[in-house]
């Protein structure tokens, strides 16, 4: 096994290698070859990660400093437990999305681009969650977001594909460029971008000479987090993620859901919590704000979709209202309750894209009043679906109740009572779209499109089935992932720590 200090450095170049490898290899005569290497190297990130999470586990912060130099002046790769999980889940979405891919995607052409497009983003995914520093937090976050564009574009043949690939083109170059704005500000001021000195300086008040920290902390800060919003898709950053997720095809649409967004979430909390000292603003109630609109907004414009896509992605949008309740109670038990409702989001997203996907599949559209009776000729992934969609509104004893149950516990203890009765109510309003849904998937009426409908294959029902049982696994029992989850919120809130080790190059 290789050292501790390399696992981060084989979880991002992996990745990065295969997609680079793979685009060359265009001929449609290697059209599973694609998909088998793909799946390959991903078993191998997730491998990695695994093992990173098991050392952070154990209390380890782990650095890798580039070519030997050290912090500050050196490219610096640092994990605790609170980065590592978020790498778990990324890690695992991108395998399942890769797997369901290799029949669903099999008749498409140009699937060199697809597969090292979505390797590519994997490993720019991990270099954002595993950095030290924010100027590589950019660097990895304008690769995941470039090779993001391409695979929603993947279908270029369809206008409206085009279209939406081409307004997350521009609007995530906005957000990025205010990412590049913010840390460029920052680095004039300060004179580092290293996570751990930053954060050391900006508390000790340490500015190169004419700066004034009053201005630069918030200025800096605010252009930051709105670049990374663009990324999170919280309220009123959101439509580009709108977008992207519902006209890419529906493994990307899981993947989009289920692990960049929470790419941006962990990059948020980190610059939040770690790198900037808060001071005064009350930035708690500020996020609270953006969490109530956000996860009103989803479930209203849900309630509104007739494109099963469109409507999951509102749907994520609102799930991400739900997690901003845990950041907005800054606590151990508010990022814990978050980092588990990170988990299970991006499990039960993850879930429902593959559904919808299947459903596309096999019947042709992803119209939900075109989907009716559409239970009778596909039940297990009615079935699978159904499951999904109740732990999505918070019913136990699914996992979606436990994570929630924490969100809002969370969120009374930290004095917002008024956002726990909000995310309740909002709670409440979800099951009007979720339920109509299943409602339309088991009506007894004739449909014609049903007609030479069949149950999707083993190898397309594998990945939404494994996703499943963690949501009945983990409902009933959390323990494991609530004790995954609350030390990882210690180790995020462990900062003292964190720039010992770091700086210490250790």
């Amino acid at each position: 096994m290789i050292p501790a200090e390399w696992l981060p450095v084989a979880c991002i170049m992996i990745p990065l290698a295969t997609g680079v490898a793979i685009l060359p290899i265009g001929s449609n005569r290697f059209k599973g070859f694609h998909g088998f290497i793909a799946v390959i190297a991903s078993v191998a990130t997730m491998f990695f990660t695994v093992f990173l999470t098991v050392e952070a586990f154990k209390g380890s912060i782990m650095v890798h400093l580039m070519a030997g130099w050290k912090a500050p002046v050196g490219i610096v790769l640092a994990v605790d437990l609170f980065n590592a999980f978020i790498a778990l889940i990324v890690a695992g979405v991108m395998l399942l999305a890769l797997f369901f891919s290799m029949e669903y995607m099999h008749w498409e052409t140009g699937l060199n681009y697809y597969y090292s497009f979505a390797m590519l983003m994997l490993g720019g995914m991990m270099g954002v969650i595993l950095t030290g520093d924010l100027f590589n937090l950019f660097v990895f976050m304008e690769l995941t977001g470039i090779a993001a564009y391409g695979l929603t574009a993947f279908r270029s043949y369809r206008a409206e594909v085009l279209e939406a690939g081409f307004r997350y083109l521009v609007l995530g170059a906005v957000g990025t460029l205010l990412i590049l704005f913010g840390v460029a500000l920052l680095y004039g001021a300060v004179g580092t971008v290293n996570y751990a000195d930053l954060a050391q300086r900006l508390r000790e008040g340490v500015f190169l000479p004419r700066v004034s920290g009053e201005t630069v902390i918030p200025v800096s800060l605010i252009l930051i987090i709105s670049g990374l919003g663009v990324k999170a898709a919280f309220f009123p950053l959101h439509t580009v993620h709108l977008d992207a997720t519902s006209e890419s095809p529906s493994p990307i649409g899981a993947v989009l859901s289920g692990a960049e967004t929470k790419v941006a979430l962990y990059a948020i909390s980190r610059v939040l919590f770690l790198v900037f000292p808060l001071g005064n603003v009350n930035w708690g109630f500020i996020i609270a704000l953006v969490s109530l609109f956000t996860m009103t907004l989803g479930n209203v414009a849900a309630l509104l979709q007739d494109d099963i896509k469109r409507m999951l992605a509102y749907s994520s949008v609102a799930h991400i209202g739900y997690i901003l309740i845990g950041v907005a109670a800054g606590s151990i038990l508010g990022i814990s309750g978050a980092l588990f409702h990170i988990f299970n989001h991006s499990v039960m997203k993850g879930i429902s894209f593959l559904c919808a996907g299947i459903f596309i599949h096999q019947v042709g559209t992803r119209k939900l009043s075109e989907l009716s009776s559409v239970g009778r000729k596909l039940p297990v992934t009615t079935v699978i679906l159904s499951i999904t969609f109740l732990s999505l509104i918070g019913i136990p004893p699914l996992s979606g109740f436990a994570s929630k149950f924490i969100l809002f516990t969370a969120g009374a203890v930290a004095g917002m009572v008024w956002l726990v009765i909000a995310g309740v109510v909002n709670s409440a309003l979800s099951a009007g779209y979720y339920l109509r849904f299943l409602k339309v998937l088991v009506r007894l009426s004739p449909n014609p499109r049903l007609e030479k409908a069949v149950e999707a294959s083993p190898l397309m029902l594998t990945p939404p089935l494994l996703l499943l049982m963690l949501v009945i696994v983990f409902g009933i029992w959390p323990q494991p992932i609530l004790e995954l989850s609350e030390q990882a919120a210690s180790s995020l809130f462990d900062t003292g720590r964190y720039i010992s080790t770091v700086m210490g190059g250790m």
